[in-house]
């Protein structure tokens, strides 16, 4: 087992080098007309929902971790791998800002957005493993009952999220971010309600 400070702090950082790197697709106008900042608005609300998307991830992995004492070798390469899926939604961000209802870009935003799902779902899993493992069953069950853990532990749930995907790719790809925006909101954004008390 390793300390979680140091895992929190490289995860930390990665992410904030990930949120940079999506600023800087922003670009600049040629010229100094306020009209030509419009052309910029599909990345600017591509990027604002990826902004989101990661500000509420971050948050409840601060819970997971704050939760936990210790991090083993499982969670270690678990939480790598949350990491690496999250490094492409910048790739994503980008792309989807420059064909906000072409289904190319958003066919490859819902398979990051997918395997970022997965790998998220697997950290937590782990986490709750590691927990009960250092005899810890308050910890897992906290993390157990948070409604993002809930939400992808229902195959229904999911599976339905994914037919409708399937559909909306095919018919109104831009409706997907309308999707993605919701469920950071309504599921993602639900935190547990000890989450503003974790170190009182």
């Amino acid at each position: 087992m390793m300390k979680k400070e140091r895992v929190e702090a490289f995860t930390d950082a990665v992410l904030a080098i990930i949120l940079t790197i999506m600023i800087l697709e922003f670009k600049t106008p040629e010229s100094f007309a306020i009209s030509d900042i419009l052309d910029q608005v599909p990345y600017l609300i591509s990027y604002a929902i990826g902004y989101l998307f990661i500000g509420v991830a971050w948050y409840n992995h601060h819970y997971m971790f704050a939760k936990t004492n210790w991090i083993t070798q499982n969670v270690y390469w678990a939480n790598n791998l949350w990491m690496f899926t999250t490094s492409f939604v910048p790739v994503a961000t980008a792309w989807v800002g420059r064909g906000l209802n072409e289904q190319g870009p958003e066919i490859f935003y819902f398979v990051v957005f997918l395997a970022w799902s997965s790998a998220y779902y697997y950290l937590s899993n782990r986490l709750i493993k590691a927990n009960e493992k250092d005899h810890r069953p308050k910890a897992a069950e906290a993390i157990r009952s948070m409604v993002i853990y809930r939400y992808m532990s229902n195959w229904k749930l999911v599976g339905g999220q994914l037919i409708l995907s399937v559909i909306v790719l095919k018919f109104m790809p831009a409706l997907q971010m309308v999707i993605v925006t919701l469920m950071i909101i309504f599921i993602g954004a639900r935190f547990n309600a000890d989450s503003d008390r974790l170190f009182r």
